[in-house]
């Protein structure tokens, strides 16, 4: 599902949005249906108190502004290269999360990681990397994503919460701190959508807030952070896969090495867990 968020964005963007604005609309819009549902079908008790906002507000924070620095990298190099610089956070995890419990990472893992790795700089286009501000915000967002992972991950707050109610309050919380920012930046949130296309930012905001964030979040809680980045990497698969088949894109032979070497080391991670 997230690796079909750039082809989403770069949409919006077409038709006058903007980061800022595409990531609040992305966190904003699915709230209702997240209540409701948390509230009235899984009946939750939706209140929280000052112990359980703190922690929600910490990782509010990191969700949020990964979500502004990589939407924002999307105008100065290309989404690809962007996603590319972005999936660096499965490095930074690893090595964070093995400093933070003091394990030693077993070999699976390390190989796991090279091959990843491997496999993204195999589909990076270098040629693309020419703007540093694309470059740094790419990048940035690689470390607030870790932030973010790891903090949900650690979090004992969290971890106890209903995963809805958690979904909700991230959200929430996160969707306000764009909203704040885009006016303390003198950005604005843009609104002019026509009908149809309002029709897509529903769409675009239902598929990553409760399909993909959630599945994520969740993912998090049941295998960890680090484990859980490894498997992120199989989003940059589904990305090329997507500009494949939908945008007809060309799929070379070095594309084919790449997309092999991530999937056969989310694979081996994942045996090696049983």
């Amino acid at each position: 599902m997230f690796g079909a968020m750039p082809l989403f964005t770069k949409i919006l963007y077409s038709y006058g949005s903007d980061a800022v604005s595409s990531g609040f609309y992305r966190m904003l819009l699915s709230l209702p249906f997240i209540f409701i549902c948390s509230k009235f079908i899984f009946k939750y008790d939706m209140s929280i108190n000052k112990s359980e906002f703190k922690p929600l507000f910490i990782v509010s924070l990191g969700f949020s502004f990964t979500v502004i620095t990589l939407f924002n990298s999307y105008n100065y190099i290309n989404s690809g290269a962007a996603t590319s610089i972005h999936f660096t956070y499965p490095i930074i995890i690893f090595i964070a999360t093995s400093i933070i419990s003091k394990e030693k990472p077993s070999t699976t893992e390390i190989l796991c990681i090279i091959g990843a790795s491997i496999g993204l700089i195999l589909i990076t286009d270098f040629n693309a990397l020419s703007n540093f501000k694309g470059v740094f915000y790419a990048f940035l967002s690689a470390f607030t994503y870790s932030f973010y992972s790891i903090y949900l991950e650690k979090s004992d707050v969290i971890k106890k919460m209903p995963p809805f109610k958690a979904l909700f309050y991230i959200n929430a919380i996160g969707a306000v701190i764009l909203f704040f920012y885009a006016h303390i930046a003198f950005i604005g949130i843009y609104r002019n959508f026509s009908i149809n296309i309002w029709l897509i930012v529903f769409a675009y905001s239902f598929i990553l807030t409760v399909g993909a964030t959630f599945l994520y979040q969740r993912a998090v809680s049941e295998i960890g952070a680090k484990y859980t980045s490894i498997l992120s990497t199989l989003e940059v698969v589904t990305s090329i896969i997507i500009g494949f088949f939908i945008l007809n894109e060309k799929l070379t032979a070095t594309q084919t090495v790449a997309v092999s070497l991530i999937f056969l080391s989310s694979l081996v991670l994942v045996k090696s867990r049983k």
